[in-house]
């Protein structure tokens, strides 16, 4: 027996069979999570981010077309709560965002790994999504312009673009790191 495929559980949301929400969640949920903690850079926010998106998904239920798949549908809402969210901390800090905040998984990681993600975290949030939904979610740019409410081909130069400001902030941090380094070891002499 067969499990039935994430549209047909949609298609049975929408028509009133919430319980298939509950499925759905637990399909998708740790996906969504690492998607809105990419995007917004904090686990606590997108925990709360992936509640509000599966909330969002029971709201719009009625959206949900036909010839839609779900994942990419379910990102694009996922995407809307993030940007949501960015905005009402622009209007709560009235300043720009601080987009590197990092949990103690960093301590972890490879240090070139943490420079990456600190990278990532500067980038512009629309440059930031497409990086993360090709990169870590695998998203083809069709399905990345469907997310971003843009066309594939605007969805590829967003990435080219990005990928190009990813290298040169990763130069930057990079040649403040060597220069923290030669600070601290002319320090100890």
């Amino acid at each position: 027996m067969n499990d039935p495929s994430d549209e047909a559980l949609m298609r049975d949301v929408r028509d009133g069979n919430v319980a298939s929400l509950g499925t759905l969640f637990e399909r998708h949920h740790r996906r969504i999570h690492a998607l809105c903690y990419r995007l917004v850079r904090r686990s606590d926010a997108a925990d709360d981010l992936v509640q509000e998106t599966f909330l969002r998904v029971l709201r719009y239920r009625e959206t949900f077309r036909e010839d839609a798949a779900f994942t990419t549908w379910v990102y694009r809402i996922a995407w809307n709560a993030c940007h949501e969210h960015w905005r009402q901390m622009r209007r709560a800090e009235s300043a720009p965002l601080a987009l590197v905040q990092t949990d103690s998984a960093d301590a972890t990681l490879s240090e070139r790994h943490v420079l990456l993600d600190h990278a990532l975290g500067r980038l512009e949030p629309e440059h930031r999504a497409v990086l993360v939904l090709t990169r870590y979610h695998g998203l083809k740019y069709d399905d990345v312009a469907r997310v971003l409410d843009c066309t594939p081909a605007a969805a590829r130069v967003r990435a080219h673009r990005a990928l190009n400001e990813l290298r040169e902030i990763c130069r930057e941090l990079e040649q403040r790191e060597d220069e923290l380094r030669r600070q601290s070891r002319g320090d100890r002499r």
